[in-house]
């Protein structure tokens, strides 16, 4: 299941919401779409920062990102894509931001 929540505010309002977004993930009380978001102990962790900007900053991105584990194939996904020769192997990854 994937679950994501969209906002837009100022800087500040950004701010506000990761100083309370992220002590809410680590403590296991962080909420999207009525989906508790569940960080497991005991696994190693995959955390990663991205940013692009465009010249001029006239745009940017800055994306993070916590993984973890495999995720299982689903036998129904697997019926549906028999036409794709794709060897990928998907890890679970969850993008909170």
């Amino acid at each position: 299941m994937k679950s994501k929540e969209s906002y837009i505010g100022s800087k500040r309002e950004c701010i506000d919401f990761f100083k309370s977004m992220l002590p809410k993930l680590f403590r296991g009380d962080l909420v999207l779409e009525g989906q508790e978001v569940f960080i497991p102990n005991g696994e190693e962790l995959d955390y990663r920062v991205k940013y692009e900007k465009g010249d001029e900053y006239n745009y940017g991105s800055i994306k993070m990102k916590i993984s973890w584990g495999e995720e299982p194939e689903d036998e129904n996904e697997e019926e549906e894509n028999d036409d794709d020769d794709d060897d990928d192997e998907s890890e679970g990854k969850y993008e909170y931001f």
